[in-house]
């Protein structure tokens, strides 16, 4: 993996390469910790079975199955947490010509949502439409409701990787593999509302929001699922402390493990080491049998060259499928005082290729019209959620 933190990285790729995948991830806390979100933009979203699908039939037959091209597969998450608890949450696929994106600054609109930047304030401006699907019941269905929102993301920490500093991340042996994380935004301020609507049309829950958020932005010229062994990452905050951890366990052949940690101080970096040590426990696995760590423990130096360990702790799963987890988490370390909380994501990339594990990630995704089946969207969505019930 390649690390980097560059505003300039940050505009679309283009990337046209059959598996090829590029996503922008925003995510914020509220002040008062009651609530928390996380919004992402996909070309190519990489967890679509459509497109894994698409890459798989041009792999066996390539002269018979175009290309797949990943503006094809573009793609909108939005997710809203409250104590804990997922309030809203949607999964939208995109055709292409809902699909657009600038390739000389960070611009990107999949449908109603999209994101702008402004370079003289280093403020992104989030606009969001989305249809949400039902995750107060055993199956979650789309039963009309929707949310709309606004945020702005006042990057706090423009430029705050040396090109020094990243080419020692970078060196070569280290980064062999395709993969770029592009930690472009790591401590932002955010200010916005959404409002949640009900299948009737009436307001459900009104939110309006201020707190701390992050940014950063993912590409890869091939497929997650056969780059990507498994990932963990995260965030944790301690009053104005965060510490960033990135993982990577690449499969045999596709370039070297790669684990990146980063501490702040309100929006001054303190470390900033490819050094760091992380050490798995209480190892679990869902309800699909997806494996995960529990607890994880992460060992990095400190700015005066000792080491200090960083216990992050499982509190509350908020998204649990075939190939991913995230929870929210706390974390522990020699000498801190009061709360803190935290996001951790843990991801198996192999998982991504079982083509029985498909239809049971469908069930979160609302799908394109052109890729729907022959069934009623209503009824394929209920015959799709109602399979991964009964396996489960």
């Amino acid at each position: 993996m390649r690390m980097i933190a560059s505003p300039a990285e940050d505009a679309w790729h283009a990337l046209r390469q059959p598996g090829a995948y590029e996503w922008w991830y925003f995510d914020a806390q509220s002040d008062d910790q009651e609530y928390g979100l996380v919004a992402i933009w996909f070309c190519g979203m990489p967890f679509s079975p459509d497109y894994n699908s698409h890459i798989d039939r041009h792999r066996k037959h390539p002269d018979r199955v175009p290309p797949p091209d990943p503006c094809d597969y573009g793609a909108f998450s939005f997710a809203l947490y409250h104590r804990g608890e997922t309030v809203a949450y949607g999964l939208v696929e995109y055709d292409a010509h809902d699909f657009s994106a600038s390739t000389t600054h960070p611009e990107v609109r999949t449908g109603r949502n999209r994101f702008t930047y402004e370079a003289d304030t280093a403020t992104y401006r989030l606009v969001v439409d989305v249809p949400l699907t039902e995750v107060t019941t055993g199956i979650p269905v789309a039963l009309g409701r929707r949310l709309t929102g606004a945020f702005s993301f006042r990057n706090r920490t423009v430029n705050w990787l040396s090109e020094a500093e990243t080419d020692a991340l970078n060196q070569p042996g280290r980064a062999s593999a395709t993969h770029t994380w592009n930690l472009v935004a790591p401590v932002c301020a955010v200010r916005g509302g959404a409002t949640v609507f009900g299948a009737d049309g009436g307001v459900e829950r009104e939110v309006a929001f201020s707190g701390r958020g992050y940014h950063d932005h993912n590409y890869d010229t091939e497929p997650m699922s056969r780059a990507i062994n498994r990932w963990h990452w995260g965030r944790c905050w301690a009053g104005d402390r965060m510490l960033v951890y990135y993982a990577t366990e690449p499969f045999r052949g596709a370039g070297a493990p790669f684990s990146c940690g980063v501490l702040f101080d309100d929006d001054v970096p303190r470390v900033v080491t490819d050094r760091l040590e992380v050490t798995y426990e209480s190892q679990r696995r869902n309800w699909l049998g997806l494996k995960y760590p529990d607890c994880l423990r992460l060992r990095l130096p400190d700015a005066l060259g000792a080491s200090t360990e960083w216990v992050v702790r499982k509190q509350h799963m908020v998204d649990s499928g075939p190939f991913y987890v995230r929870f929210l988490s706390s974390l522990e370390a020699p000498g801190m005082d009061g709360p803190t909380h935290g996001v951790s994501e843990t991801l198996d990339g192999t998982r991504l290729r079982a083509r029985f594990l498909r239809p049971m990630i469908n069930t979160r995704i609302h799908r394109p019209e052109s890729r729907r089946r022959a069934l009623p969207a209503p009824l394929a969505r209920l015959s799709r959620t109602a399979l991964a019930w009964l396996v489960s």
